[in-house]
């Protein structure tokens, strides 16, 4: 964190094929926003799989803030980098653009609330909280096998329809495919479960796929995991269950339903298991082991300054703990390092040149549309802002494809 009275520089990572492309708006409306405001900050878009995580390990140690704008599956990517940067003072912040920003939302930030991500960003309000580790990675929201990352799986395919598209899948799998079976061994607190599951997830806040509170009492800054066991049952029944579970987490009536708390947890799976962590899906194959564990007050987050009073937030009260204070061995660089910048200006640049040739076509932003004789309408800035921010993304899109 730099000291007061000195500006923050910020990373802000845009995973542009987010939401159907819609990460690419959100992106050149953030990177708008920021240099109008004059703060010092460079850009990349991501071009591929595992680049997020890549870029934070490469250049973030020299920023004091990695900004999100993506979903919950770069911005797994990019917390799995900033793990691995020696500052213990960086920090993340969300602009949330992805399909359901499940970490986003546990967070408090109201994903379609562009300016109240901005305040955060811009904000010194942060929280610090636990991740799950799996052995030399990291996650932040859910580590789950079973049917949902099976149903997640087949979304793919629809899924710039969004959460519609998980919807049905789930319901393709309840009633037109034969649903898998997933055998597993838990090995935790001294206990032991070893049975067939239709879903279990560890999980370090509750609210799962947008709607689903799949473990309603976990909290994200207490040390603890929760666990939720769902048992083999027909897909009927487990229709049923999933309803409840959007319904604030009332599933937990059912014998086939158990919740735990957990530090520290062996999975063994004795048949192939679909696999989802923060949303990205996985198939591991039988006989594969993964060794969990929480990660205490591992991250700090910028929030939005209104979620601290939030008390339905995934949080348990405490008071923050205070800036780390580092031994600096090597001095930290002015500038940044001649490869980011150049292409961070790249980035830029056509972000700039996107926004000149849309207000070029629309005659000049600050254009008012006629109205009728006699009748006032007044000027709705934050409107044409999207127009412009619409209209300049869909240039640039082109101009990518064309290299």
């Amino acid at each position: 964190m730099p000291k007061e009275g000195e500006d923050r520089r910020y990373l802000v990572i845009v995973n542009p094929v987010s939401r159907g492309g819609k990460a690419q708006e959100e992106g050149v409306w953030l990177i708008n926003r920021l240099k109008r405001a004059g703060v010092d900050y460079e850009a990349l878009f991501t071009e591929r799989a595992g680049h997020a995580e890549e870029m934070v390990v490469k250049w973030a140690e020299d920023f004091d803030v990695v900004v999100s704008v993506s979903g919950d599956g770069t911005t797994n990517e990019i917390i799995n980098g900033i793990m691995k940067v020696p500052r213990a003072d960086l920090k993340l912040a969300m602009f949330p653009a992805g399909t359901a920003d499940d970490f986003a939302c546990n967070m408090g930030y109201d994903c379609k609330d562009k300016e109240q991500a901005l305040r955060a960003i811009l904000g010194d309000t942060y929280r610090t909280i636990d991740l799950i580790r799996y052995g030399d990675r990291y996650a932040a929201v859910s580590f789950g096998l079973g049917v949902d990352s099976e149903i997640a799986d087949g979304a793919y395919k629809w899924k710039r329809f969004r959460i519609p598209a998980y919807f049905y899948s789930g319901l393709r799998k309840c009633f037109l495919e034969d649903r898998k079976r997933y055998h597993v061994r838990f090995d935790y607190e001294d206990q032991t479960f070893d049975d067939w599951v239709l879903i279990a997830i560890l999980c370090n806040a509750p609210l799962f796929g947008k709607y689903i509170k799949i473990h309603p009492e976990a909290k994200m800054n207490d040390g603890i995991l929760g666990l939720t066991i769902g048992r083999e049952m027909p897909n009927v029944y487990g229709l049923v269950l999933f309803a409840f579970a959007c319904l604030g987490g009332r599933h937990g009536f059912s014998r086939k339903v158990s919740f735990h708390q957990v530090r520290r947890m062996r999975v063994e799976c004795k048949s192939d298991t679909y696999a989802q962590i923060d949303g990205e899906v996985y198939k591991f194959d039988a006989g594969r082991v993964i060794e969990l564990s929480v990660v205490p007050m591992a991250l700090r987050v910028l929030v939005p300054a209104a979620s601290l009073r939030n008390k339905k937030l995934p949080f348990v009260a405490r008071e923050e703990p205070p800036e780390p204070v580092q031994l600096r061995l090597i001095p930290r660089r002015e500038g940044v390092a001649e490869d980011l910048e150049l292409l961070s200006r790249r980035v830029k640049e056509r972000v700039e040149r996107a926004m000149e040739a849309t207000r070029a076509r629309r005659g000049g932003f600050m254009r008012r549309e006629r109205v009728p004789a006699g009748k006032q309408q007044a000027f709705d800035f934050e409107r044409e802002e999207r127009r412009l921010v619409r209209r300049a993304s869909r240039f640039l899109r082109k101009e990518m494809q064309r290299g």
